[in-house]
């Protein structure tokens, strides 16, 4: 029976193990379900450098931009891909709103990428919750759509018979002050 236990012990470490190492300052997570799995990506902050941002754009017109990555975890504790970006932009009159959604499994490589605007359907945010603190809420569901990119010329090629996928998912951020700029 001890034997059992250790051995169970010993192979389930990796699962367990896969928490960002404590150099890195956890800020939330961005769930997601894609291909009918349920996936959790980490947003964290290291050094210098947030993964959950708030970029001013237009003051005179309240117009903001959130840009919020998650990233996978090694069994090492570092990060790693795949990844997911999702950035929005705002305007306080609610006149404009846009989304940009990328899912890579490599640098450089956008293995699904989804562009939409207020007049588009076919992606959707719910309502944005800016609480205290940073914090950042909000839902949103798209159809992401694979792609090759060329890196170098930044062109970005839709991929012939690969149908596009349904996405749904949440995010829950607090994006520090450093990295606000209201």
């Amino acid at each position: 029976m001890r034997f059992l236990l250790l051995f169970f012990t010993l192979f389930s470490l990796p699962l367990h193990a896969q928490e960002l190492l404590p150099k890195y300052q956890v800020l939330g997570y961005v769930d997601l379900v894609m291909e009918g799995e349920e996936r959790r990506y980490p947003v964290f902050a290291m050094e210098d450098r947030s993964f959950a941002n708030k970029y001013l754009l237009r003051r005179e017109g309240g117009m903001f931009k959130y840009r919020i990555t998650g990233w996978s975890v090694r069994e090492d504790g570092e990060w790693d891909f795949p990844m997911i970006s999702i950035d929005i932009t705002t305007h306080d009159e609610d006149m404009f709103r846009s989304t940009y959604i990328v899912y890579a499994t490599e640098t450089y490589r956008s293995d699904y990428v989804f562009r939409s605007s207020t007049n588009d359907q076919t992606a959707f945010y719910g309502e944005l919750v800016e609480g205290e603190n940073g914090l950042v809420e909000f839902e949103f569901r798209g159809q992401l759509v694979h792609y090759d990119v060329d890196a170098d010329a930044g062109i970005f090629t839709p991929q012939e018979g690969k149908a596009p996928v349904d996405i749904t998912g949440s995010v829950s951020v607090r994006i520090p002050e450093v990295y606000r700029e209201d």
